[in-house]
């Protein structure tokens, strides 16, 4: 059995794929059908009413004539002889249409007169409650084995049949009884044969004319649709596909004036188009900003699958946007964060929607190195996460000039030693440590003697070759936990930290004086190297830092008075 919701389905699924016109048609020709079968029903039933009338008039005057008759033989006496009254019935049914004709007895006539013939008793319910209620009776029979017929009982009553006589006056019957009744069937053959041909015919003239106006409706809408509904939207229809085939957003359909709806159409395609426009605009800005950017952009899914890198992501890790798409951004992964970093990270993701901060990944070729990363999340409209953006770069250039800066904060440039911030530094350090553990501190002041001669003679470049050389030198001869800092120019400081006398510092001297003895290689030229050597003690010279320095700058300009390549201390 078929599933009449499936039915229903595939109507509305047919009724939708119809198009206006066969839709507008369709519903047109129904309208008509409708109203055709409606309007031929009401002619029909018409018709069929005025048959029946006709046939009821006809039965109550074969009725009238057989009550007229039966009167006639009531005057003469012989309504008593069974042979006159079935004579009487004989003659009568030979009017038109007569199929059938019955006299009924009623009882005051039955008891007066007798019984009478069989034929003449009430024979069914219709007889009996026409008799009772002295009112005619009408009903139609029909059927296969049957021609149509319309059998009328007309009651006789005293005193109102017959002209308002009545002849059974002179028996024992009451004004207003009813003597007896008329059964009366019509032969509805040819009534019947005439309608239908009426119902055929009106059928045929109907279907005639259905088919003519649905031609001209159908002439008519179609060229209504065409003009005011197809030609506007195929042209529409070909300025878009147009645009589409183009891909040029800037072009705009015409609007038809002359078609409010189409036109409106055409207004709000041009409005979307602007639009479009617009946010093709925005959406090209951001492909260049994202082709064009110079920190590396990574967007995932919301299972935190790569969806698309940007080329400074390739340039940054060494992958190719191919190697890594589909697969998750652990495979950067340097290592070098614990499990409780990335636990903080994703925390921050999840509440505040975004982290930013330093990590550690590593490129193809293994290379570890640092990156500043950002991560922020998309969310739909219903609050659910469907992306999420990273932006990071490399800041390995960034950390190594911090170093730098650090470096040279602390550090002269060009021996790489200690500047003199650090080195005041470590020693006030060193100042404090002695006072605490009652122990010594050495300052030496080194002075390279005629230094400005080679910087005059060889030039500058040759002058930092032989301060390089230098430093070099006295690193050898100092201590780890020593301090050798380059004062600025051709001044150097050198901090002996936890000596046990002034010897010390004097043995150091020599070291060095021995040491510079060496020719230094300066510009492909050999030249011999003096320093003016002066020394101070903690906490014999001074206790407080510049002092010391202050006594040692001393014992240095005596060194050097006293005719270079010397050493001097503060109190010798």
């Amino acid at each position: 059995m078929a599933d009449p919701s499936g039915i229903k389905r595939t109507v509305r699924q047919r009724w939708h794929q119809l198009g206006v016109q066969e839709k507008l048609h369709l519903l047109i020709q129904g309208s008509l059908i409708v109203l055709f079968v409606i309007s031929t029903n009401w002619v029909i039933a018409r018709f069929e009413k005025q048959i029946i009338a006709h046939a009821e008039q006809r039965a109550f005057e074969t009725a009238d004539g057989l009550i007229n008759g039966m009167n006639l033989l009531m005057l003469t006496g012989a309504v008593s002889d069974p042979a006159n009254r079935t004579l009487l019935l004989e003659k009568m049914r030979q009017s038109e249409g007569v199929h059938e004709l019955r006299i009924v007895r009623g009882d005051s006539v039955i008891k007066q007169f007798g019984p009478g013939l069989p034929e003449e008793q009430a024979q069914d319910e219709m007889d009996r409650s026409v008799l009772r209620s002295g009112k005619p009776a009408f009903q139609r029979f029909e059927s296969d084995d049957h021609p149509p017929v319309l059998r009328v009982v007309v009651p006789f009553i005293a005193q109102q049949n017959f002209r308002g006589t009545n002849c059974l006056t002179c028996h024992e019957t009451q004004a207003g009884s009813v003597n007896g009744a008329a059964s009366v069937t019509i032969d509805l053959s040819k009534d019947s044969a005439e309608l239908g041909a009426l119902k055929k015919s009106l059928w045929l003239g109907h279907l005639a004319i259905q088919i003519f106006l649905s031609l001209l409706i159908w002439l008519f809408v179609r060229k209504l649709i065409v003009r005011n509904i197809e030609r506007p939207i195929k042209k529409l229809q070909l300025a878009m596909h147009e645009i589409h085939r183009s891909n040029d957003l800037s072009k705009r359909a015409d609007v038809n004036e002359n078609n409010a709806d189409v036109g409106e159409m055409a207004r709000d395609f041009n409005a979307l188009l602007e639009s479009l426009e617009r946010a093709n605009e925005r959406l090209e800005l951001f492909a260049k900003m994202f082709e064009n950017s110079g920190e590396a952009i990574l967007i995932t899914d919301a299972d935190s699958n790569i969806l698309t890198v940007n080329p400074a992501f390739e340039q940054i890790t060494q992958y190719s946007s191919a190697e890594v798409v589909g697969k998750n951004p652990r495979m950067l992964g340097s290592g070098k964060q614990n499990a409780e970093f990335f636990t903080a990270m994703w925390h921050s993701i999840e509440t505040t929607g975004r982290w930013s901060g330093e990590i550690w990944n590593r490129r193809k070729n293994g290379e570890v190195y640092p990156e500043w990363l950002s991560i922020g999340v998309v969310k739909n409209a219903q609050g659910q996460i469907i992306n999420y953006i990273s932006s990071f770069s490399d800041i390995t250039k960034r950390k190594v000039d911090e170093q730098q800066i650090k470096f040279l904060a602390h550090f002269d440039s060009l021996t790489r030693l200690p500047n003199r911030v650090l080195f005041a530094d470590r020693l006030r350090h060193a100042l404090v440590k002695a006072n605490r553990n009652k122990t010594l501190v050495g300052l030496m002041f080194l002075d390279l003697d005629k230094f400005k001669s080679i910087n005059d003679t060889l030039g500058h470049l040759a002058g930092d070759q032989l301060l390089q050389s230098v430093a070099e030198r006295l690193r050898a001869c100092v201590r780890e936990s020593d301090t050798l800092c380059r004062q600025g120019g051709d001044e150097f400081l050198i901090l002996l930290d936890e000596i046990s006398s002034a010897s010390d510092i004097e043995l150091v001297a020599r070291k060095i004086m021995q040491e510079m003895s060496k020719p230094h290689l300066v510009a492909e030229v050999e030249r011999n190297i003096t320093f003016s050597i002066g020394g101070a003690l903690y906490p014999d010279d001074a206790v407080e830092a510049e002092a010391l320095i202050q006594c040692a700058d001393t014992a240095m300009y005596r060194a050097k008075d006293s005719g270079r390549n010397n050493f001097k201390l503060y109190k010798s």
